[in-house]
């Protein structure tokens, strides 16, 4: 029996748009129409009895935003603009947060929703989820998530930011640098932290397993962290902070511990947000040149080009990351 994975593979498009010009023919490129179409008859395919025909196209004007721990920064920076700009286009955003324990679960009710798209932020997938993913037939883009071979996603190089944010303090001859960063189980403070190993790694710079500090990103987990590094006997000279919020937070306890910055000792962030940008001192920073917000606005418009201008196109976009040195790093 001809499929519709069939027809799509002979026609050289995706499954969903063979849904669309045999479900809302309207609402397909005259073009694109008429390729399926002639694939259809020459295959002979129909979807009376087919075991794998797709479900009628959904229309239900709204988009489901699965984002992995609350307090990720690309979920902090890009929900804000996923919202707003959707809403403007007439699509509302439900946002769901996926874990470990609830994560079945949470898949489950996404695809019973019918919503139209879906938006990844910061989740970790497995083979089962992709293929879930895939299998449901809702177009999908992943954002800071990742997925070997999976069509669509946007993110930032988030090893390469850690890799230059310790670059730059190696390059200023601080020996004595720190990490302080969120759960490695959250694929943005796990990749951050890669690059910065990798960077001192090829400088054959020691790795004190004392100064590599994972904590919560709360006020409280922090402070904690901040104590154990002023405790240690030697105490470190520079520190690359996984994301900008926890930069600030450590400038915060130094300032009230008596510390100069930078002059006894460097900060350096990773987002370049807006919040950094705007400190009192200017905060050190990796990031794009513009901002996180930015990339939720290219996941949103993709996501809605996909749903209204049949755009199936691959895409694997990385956004490049640089170094915004400004005032809170300094030579040793």
């Amino acid at each position: 029996m001809v499929s519709t994975t069939d027809v799509a593979k002979h026609a050289g498009v995706s499954q969903t748009t063979v849904s669309r010009v045999l479900n809302k023919p309207d609402q397909v490129k005259k073009d694109t129409y008429d390729k399926v179409m002639a694939a259809v008859n020459e295959l002979n395919y129909s979807a009376t009895g087919a075991e794998d025909a797709i479900p009628v196209a959904r229309n239900t004007k709204t988009i489901s935003l699965i984002a992995g721990p609350l307090d990720d920064p690309i979920f902090i920076g890009s929900a804000p603009t996923i919202i707003s700009l959707a809403k403007e286009r007439g699509y509302q955003v439900n946002v769901h947060f996926v874990t470990k324990e609830n994560e079945h679960e949470t898949y489950d009710a996404v695809f019973s929703s019918k919503a139209d798209g879906l938006i990844l932020t910061s989740v970790q997938l497995d083979k089962a989820v992709h293929e879930k993913l895939v299998q449901s037939k809702i177009p999908f883009i992943l954002l800071n998530s990742s997925y070997p071979g999976s069509p669509h996603s946007i993110g930032l190089n988030n090893v390469e930011a850690g890799y230059l944010a310790a670059s730059h303090l190696l390059d200023n001859k601080h020996q004595e640098i720190a990490w302080v960063g969120g759960p490695l189980n959250n694929p943005t403070y796990k990749e951050r932290f890669l690059g910065f190993i990798q960077a001192l790694q090829e400088t054959k710079s020691k790795i004190r397993k004392k100064r590599l500090v994972v904590t919560d990103p709360d006020k409280a987990s922090l402070l904690r962290a901040f104590e154990e590094l002023q405790a240690l006997k030697k105490k470190p000279t520079a520190i690359v902070a996984a994301t900008d919020e926890i930069a600030i937070q450590l400038l915060d306890f130094y300032h009230e511990a008596g510390y100069r910055i930078p002059e006894d000792v460097s900060v350096i962030g990773i987002g370049n947000s807006e919040m950094g940008q705007h400190s009192a001192l200017g905060l050190t920073s990796v990031g794009t040149a513009d901002s996180i917000a930015n990339l939720g606005q290219e996941a949103v418009k993709r996501l809605l080009d996909m749903l209204t201008l049949d755009q199936d196109e691959t895409f694997n976009v990385s956004r490049e990351v640089r170094l915004h040195e400004r005032k809170t790093t300094a030579s040793l």
